[in-house]
């Protein structure tokens, strides 16, 4: 087995480990075992579980990024892509919540330096999605604003900024399934708001 290989699938079993136990009560001697490998193979290709968790963030992260790139893309309306941009990153949380719920660990001052680069790629990438989005609706004449770019960075702001109040005042600090819906919810309502701010009315 190419190397390639076989780092994509102890990244792949320890995504079915972290989803199903969480990471913290996930050992790598568990993820060997699960792989018939040893627990100094698996060091050979990953260091500590942190570089491991890294590896495995990265490419939750970037499941599905073609498929709701698609979607934005054919997308006209900005309030339906709005929508479904929320929805996909609350579906997301869902999905990987047991794998993201290990970044309580860490505060925004003391993220390692391994994740450093995957949260940028994905701040990134966010952000040029909204942009994506207002820029459709000044394009047809529903937004008139000066700058998308400026525009979908306010917009982000607040989803950063409401997120990290949420979790401020949350008695178990990382929110569960259900109340990551309850936030949906309230950043769907704010986009309307939000978005209908920026629609010319006729």
């Amino acid at each position: 087995m190419a190397q390639d290989q076989k780092q994509e699938s102890i990244i792949e079993a320890a995504i079915k480990r972290f989803a199903h136990f969480g990471v913290a009560k996930t050992t790598m001697s568990e993820i060997a075992a699960d792989l018939s490998v040893s627990k100094a193979s698996l060091y050979y290709y990953f260091p500590d579980k942190l570089n491991l968790y890294a590896a495995v963030f990265k490419t939750i992260t970037q499941k599905d990024v073609a498929a709701d790139e698609d979607y934005l893309t054919k997308e006209k309306d900005p309030f339906k892509a709005i929508i479904y941009f929320l929805g996909r990153r609350t579906d997301f949380i869902i999905k990987y919540h047991n794998i993201l719920e290990y970044l309580k660990t860490f505060s925004p001052s003391t993220i390692p330096a391994e994740l450093q680069p995957v949260f940028t790629q994905l701040k990134n990438r966010e952000l040029q999605r909204l942009v994506n989005i207002i820029e459709k609706g000044v394009q047809s004449g529903m937004f008139k604003i000066m700058n998308s770019k400026k525009t979908a960075e306010l917009f982000f702001d607040f989803l950063e900024g409401f997120r990290t109040s949420f979790l401020v005042n949350c008695p178990n600090f990382f929110p569960d399934k259900k109340q990551f819906q309850s936030i949906l919810k309230k950043e769907t309502e704010f986009a309307v708001i939000f978005f209908n701010g920026l629609t010319i009315k006729s």
